[in-house]
């Protein structure tokens, strides 16, 4: 999630810390606010290597639930020594590791994957319930911040409001799902079924059924008219995109090969430069693998369908080109 949702969660849940009747200590928020606010510095090795850093790094080392005391006592204690040692540091430890919990389980909820037991695991799980930028949860989440600091005995609706919030996209999912899986039912050997949050509105969702080949995708509005709210984004491609989510009534489904492109005869040696070295990071990231065509002989191009938006650029664009020795290279296209 964006940095202002983490912020906000880490107030709420410390304004939701049993206190006595006592206001909470300015001190102890800051240390919540943190801890929520700690693990994306894993952003500052994607200027390192961006593909180690989204295939390896991010979400991994600071989103880990057995390195959380660790970064709750590095938070705790950069708050103690700012504070002039005003509070304990065993009681800003408490808040900043409820911050830090609080990130985790924010991430969780979104589409992209945490590596919850690092380093012990690098096992991956997303619920992907929430779009990674959700304007919709984000304002619930400042009323009831509103709410919780002007009337403190009513944080419990404010962790209501975005209960029932929740409740209704984990109701989107389970009915976008069922559409993937009427849709499977007409396919070949089905390997995997799956819908993911959208952005622009909370009704939108990826629908992907995968087969041994290549993926079928679907873009689905879960309602039988397009979204009113679509035409009314503020710039062109926001428009494009977001009325490009069609509504059940007029749903396409549009197949994707791994390696096949689209009247090319080269699928073998596609295949070959996707099990080279040049894309074992990308292999290692990607969960919907399909090919790109590009008019580079050299060159074979993959993006992650996970990550692609309706109408814009897939944001994941690497390929594996021959060199003049015969070896593969990796590559990266530019989103512009």
């Amino acid at each position: 999630m964006d940095l202002f949702t983490h912020a906000g969660l880490g107030a709420l849940c410390a304004l939701s810390t049993p206190r006595r009747h006592k206001k909470i200590s300015p001190w102890a928020l800051v240390a919540a606010v943190g801890g929520a606010l700690f693990p994306d510095v894993d952003f500052a090795l994607f200027f390192i290597d961006p593909l180690a850093f989204h295939a390896y790094w991010h979400r991994s080392f600071t989103h880990s639930l057995i390195m959380l005391p660790l970064w709750g006592a590095l938070v705790s204690s950069a708050v103690y020594v700012v504070s002039g040692r005003q509070q304990s540091w065993r009681f800003l430890y408490a808040y900043a590791c409820l911050g830090v919990l609080s990130h985790i389980l924010a991430d969780l909820i979104t589409a992209w994957d945490l590596q919850l037991l690092w380093p012990i695991s690098d096992w991956r799980l997303s619920l992907g319930w929430v779009f990674v930028i959700d304007p919709w949860f984000s304002s619930l989440l400042l009323l009831g911040l509103l709410l919780a600091w002007r009337w403190p005995k009513a944080v419990g609706v404010s962790w209501l409001l975005l209960a029932l919030w929740l409740g209704w996209l984990i109701v989107n999912k389970q009915e976008a799902r069922h559409i993937g899986h009427e849709f499977a039912a007409k396919v070949d050997e089905p390997i995997e079924v799956e819908a993911w949050p959208q952005p622009f509105s909370p009704l939108n969702w990826k629908l992907i059924v995968s087969t041994e080949h290549g993926h079928w995708q679907a873009h689905a509005h879960l309602r039988s008219d397009a979204s009113p709210l679509a035409r009314w984004w503020p710039h062109p491609w926001l428009r494009d995109a977001a009325q490009a989510y069609e509504p059940l009534p007029d749903l396409s489904w549009h197949y994707h090969p791994r390696f096949s492109a689209l009247g090319s005869t080269d699928a073998a040696e596609a295949v070959r430069a996707w099990n080279s070295d040049a894309l074992k990071d990308f292999r290692f990231f990607a969960h919907y693998p399909a090919r790109v065509t590009a008019s580079n002989n050299n060159c074979y191009w993959f993006t992650d369908l996970l990550y692609v938006i309706p109408t814009q650029h897939p944001p994941f664009v690497y390929g594996a080109c021959r060199t003049p020795d015969g070896q593969w290279e990796s590559r990266r296209q530019s989103i512009w």
